[in-house]
């Protein structure tokens, strides 16, 4: 397109000077207006195909030269490169909608730099006896804050909520209960029942004169519509698109896109994990059936480190600094015990990855344990590695994926995953108690991690992404008997029983681990 328009530019001045020799004129010898640019178009059509194989190749060999130089991802670049050079027609038509766009990152680390809010804890920090038996892994905590800005906090409370007939009315008591305001941020929120009633509450609460900032991902939630979002910002709802695109099914800007599930009320309570807004996400979708999902509810020091992440995504959307009511922490009302956590954000506006980071620490460094819980296996090769080589050493490394697809593609990509990680001596169960889409990682009994980041690379490097770091014991043994109780909702794979599917599953795994090498 950009090639085009330089055409049409560059031949202004041409058409300017030939303008008499191109006119149609009219028996009176006026020029007619409507077929001189009916003749016009035609030469400039004729001028664009004569020229259109050279457009294509520079086209091609500048994508090329981008993803080379701008690609993190070897693998990635790879395959681009492969299917641009083999597949020049289709690897141009996938390269526009799901390519790298360097544009973007470039505005992602501008905006980095602007970042201000910086969330302050607790001065007091618990007596040491209280951390023992390497409960805080120190080298964790300095990668995290190293690589995501992420302090750990000490005073803090987390309860795990389950499914989506727990976590809607933990939120909406939260924010029945409002005061001084309410920060949402929610990749997608749909425009039913569940989210219908969601909004009736927040526009309560702008009556009774709380602020209600909402950010939504703008192809994650394209169905609410303007007309929708136009409404909720005449009832006094503060609403912005993260990234807003003209065509959200069809644009490059599939990537990039904001994949965190945060609320924050009052600053003295918030929400994040696997649940958007939904009807599906209460079990109401025929085709995925009851939907099984995890969530937590935070009180304490923590909640202040999500508030961070709101608000630096509030100044992104909108430019908008907010004033100290409504950046306000609850300092007073913080637990009594400490609960160690850390609060990482990841996305394409930082030079670290950090959840694959922090991700590959932990397996690395477990020595009897690693269970995980992901709707999407699709592991970089680094985290793979670490996988395999923990289970070739003896750790107890399971695994639990959903055993039918919410989408396709990831589905079969993940299958693609499964052979090497069993033949290495990793566990994997296929839930079959609907779909499951929790998101969790808990080692040795004592390190847990919960948020919104999924086991593939659009997740880990693509998108925008939060998780939840947490050291404890207790915490840590109480989602391992939920893990355990999903198990038994599982079947479990065996290798020899896989290497006798069908050739066609084997073909459409192998599909999905190329599409996913494009991601």
């Amino acid at each position: 397109m950009a090639f085009l328009m330089a055409i049409i530019i560059f031949s202004i001045p041409w058409v300017w000077v030939n303008i008499e020799s191109i006119a149609v004129k009219t028996a009176a010898g006026d020029i007619a207006f409507f077929h001189t640019a009916l003749k016009l178009c035609k030469l400039l059509w004729a001028l664009f195909k004569e020229y259109i194989p050279y457009i294509f190749t520079l086209y091609i060999i500048t994508a090329a030269g981008v993803i080379f130089l701008e690609e993190r991802n070897p693998d990635r670049t790879i395959a681009w490169l492969l299917a641009l050079g083999l597949l020049p027609g289709i690897g141009f038509i996938f390269y526009f909608l799901f390519g790298p766009d360097p544009k973007r990152r470039a505005v992602f680390k501008k905006y980095k730099k602007k970042r201000f809010y910086q969330s302050t804890f607790s001065e007091q920090l618990p007596e040491k006896e209280i951390y023992t038996n390497d409960i805080v892994p120190s080298k964790l905590v300095c990668l995290l804050e190293q690589t995501a800005h992420s302090r750990l906090s000490h005073w803090n409370s987390l309860d795990m909520l389950l499914n989506g007939e727990n976590v809607f009315p933990a939120i909406e008591e939260a924010l029945e209960r409002a005061q001084r305001y309410i920060h949402l941020e929610y990749f997608s929120i749909a425009k039913d029942e569940t989210g219908l009633k969601l909004f009736e509450i927040l526009k309560k609460k702008v009556r009774e004169g709380v602020p209600v900032r909402v950010i939504y991902d703008s192809v994650g939630s394209w169905r609410l519509g303007r007309k929708f979002i136009a409404t909720l910002r005449n009832e006094g709802i503060d609403i912005q698109p993260f990234l807003p695109v003209s065509f959200p099914m069809i644009r490059r800007d599939l990537n990039f896109r904001n994949h965190r599930k945060i609320v924050v009320v009052d600053g003295e309570v918030a929400f994040t994990g696997g649940l958007n807004v939904g009807d599906m996400y209460l079990g109401r979708n025929r085709h995925m059936g009851f939907w099984r999902d995890t969530h937590v509810r935070i009180k304490g020091e923590a909640v202040a480190a999500i508030h961070e992440i709101f608000l630096n995504d509030w100044f992104f959307c909108t430019g908008q600094t907010l004033s100290e009511k409504e950046t306000f922490w609850d300092s007073k009302g913080i637990p009594d015990t400490p609960l160690p956590m850390q609060i990482a954000a990841s996305g394409p506006d930082s030079n670290w990855r950090a959840i694959l980071q922090g991700y590959f620490h932990l397996f690395t460094m477990a020595q009897k344990r690693i269970w995980i819980t992901t709707p999407y296996l699709v592991p970089d090769e680094s985290l793979k590695m670490a996988l395999t080589t923990s289970a070739l050493s003896g750790v107890d490394v399971r695994i639990i994926i959903p055993s039918r697809a919410d989408h396709r593609m990831v589905f079969w990509a993940t299958r693609s995953n499964i052979d090497d990680l069993l033949a290495a001596g990793v566990r994997i169960f296929a839930y079959q108690n609907g779909f499951i889409h929790s998101k969790l990682v808990m080692a040795d009994g004592k390190w847990l991690s919960v948020g919104t980041t999924n086991l593939d690379n659009r997740s880990l490097d693509i998108n925008f992404e939060v998780q939840v770091f947490v050291y404890n014991e207790k915490k840590t043994r109480e989602f391992e008997k939920q893990f355990l109780l999903d198990m038994y909702q599982c079947l479990e794979f065996n290798l020899r029983h896989r290497m006798e599917r069908p050739i066609w599953d084997r073909i459409r795994e192998s599909l999905g681990r190329l599409w996913s090498a494009l991601l």
